[in-house]
């Protein structure tokens, strides 16, 4: 079951009106007495709130405040946003993204623990046992609050994607390097979901992002709120909200492969998934779709090379926007992102030929100084073979 509910603002008690309401009715606050809950919104960048590229702090304030009135003896806010995992940076990411406030008002705690525990998760594709930040590997609850956002790689992110923060700061890029293939990865992110397991799932699409998320899109009220048990009938219903194709989609279209969710919403009475108020789709909402071309592998060589530019998207950082920072090339799985001069400075520079298309640049970038650019030819090409 799907909780919907129509939501045109962030203000604290409407929040918390809902947030009650969907939290009664779920249970999901019935057995949470003196048990450790871990708390893990998306803090993806250091962004405030009205970027609409992280989970809102009143979502997170409100949850965790019920949570501390239903006797949980411990509710700490957990993420590993992009970059280092260190306590320093954790600190400024709080109180930029709202969470110092939200944990201080709610009786929460922040975490600043930066330790891995090593997780077993035996029924997984490809990741059997893996590391999984402490504080989520050792709550006895977990709730994950996630952000509608689109997403440069995985085209959309909710609360199935929202768990890739279980892993520990740069040791994420090792797992886009190793499974760098679309598919590949969303099997990836789904055997992380499973591995951490949250008991509930929320969904801020009060404000969502739409267009060159996760952080450098434009802001776009989707004036709801999505919860329930089940992630990926939680994903579906962000998914039709937006009007987004799930088959187009790599991780809706694993998670269907795998038996995880019903790809077929067709026959399916919307008063068996939804509770709560209509879901209303939003009419221009834009989604950039990852189709299969930016996959395609060429020959080796001047001419393999020369083909692969002329059909593969890929970034292209702003000469005027970008600082030299060098966190892209910090972040970088490929390291094929170097600084280099040009008549006015610094700017970060992409080798083409060496990008594995996860976008991790554009994700991080603070100055939204890097947009993915598609050719011209794969534009003929992909609008014909749709």
């Amino acid at each position: 079951m799907v909780y919907v509910r129509q939501c045109f603002d962030y203000d604290r008690e409407n929040i918390l009106n809902i947030m009650r309401g969907i939290m009664e009715q779920s249970g999901v606050l019935e057995d949470i007495k003196g048990l450790t809950v871990a708390v893990k919104p998306n803090l993806i960048a250091r962004k405030k709130p009205e970027s609409a590229a992280t989970t809102h702090p009143s979502i997170v304030w409100a949850v965790c405040r019920l949570c501390r009135e239903a006797g949980a003896e411990r509710v700490i806010i957990a993420e590993s946003p992009g970059g280092p995992y260190e306590a320093p940076l954790l600190k400024s990411w709080y109180r930029i993204c709202g969470m110092e406030e939200a944990a201080k008002d709610s009786g929460a705690e922040l975490n600043f623990d930066t330790s891995v525990t090593e997780v077993q998760n035996p029924d997984a594709k490809y990741l059997k046992k893996l590391n999984v930040i402490t504080p989520l590997a050792k709550a006895d609850r977990i709730i994950n609050i996630a952000k509608l956002k689109t997403h440069g790689m995985m085209t959309y992110t909710g609360a199935v994607k929202n768990m890739f923060g279980a892993i520990a700061g740069l040791e994420k890029a090792a797992y886009h390097l190793q499974l760098s293939d679309y598919d590949d990865f969303a099997d990836c992110i789904i055997d992380i979901f499973h591995a951490v397991k949250p008991c509930f799932n929320i969904i801020d699409a009060v404000v969502g992002m739409h267009r060159d998320g996760p952080t450098a899109g434009d802001p776009y009220p989707l004036n709801t709120i999505l919860a329930g048990k089940d992630a990926f009938e939680l994903d579906m219903a962000g998914a039709e909200l937006i009007k987004a194709d799930p088959m187009r989609i790599p991780i809706f279209r694993r998670a269907i492969a795998r038996g995880l969710v019903s790809g077929d919403l067709k026959d399916r009475d919307p008063e068996d998934r939804f509770s709560g108020d209509a879901l209303v789709p939003a009419d221009k909402f834009i989604i950039k779709y990852n189709d299969s071309l930016k996959r395609l592998h060429f020959a080796d060589g001047i001419w393999g090379r020369m083909l692969s530019r002329a059909v593969k998207p890929g970034p292209v950082f702003n000469k005027k926007k970008c600082r030299a920072c060098g966190e892209c090339v910090k972040c970088c799985p490929a390291g094929v992102i170097k600084l280099t001069e040009h008549k006015n400075g610094k700017c970060a520079v992409v080798n083409l030929d060496g990008c594995i298309r996860c976008y991790c640049c554009q994700e991080l970038c603070m100055f939204k100084a890097v947009s993915i650019k598609r050719p011209l030819l794969n534009k003929i090409v992909v609008r014909k073979t749709k």
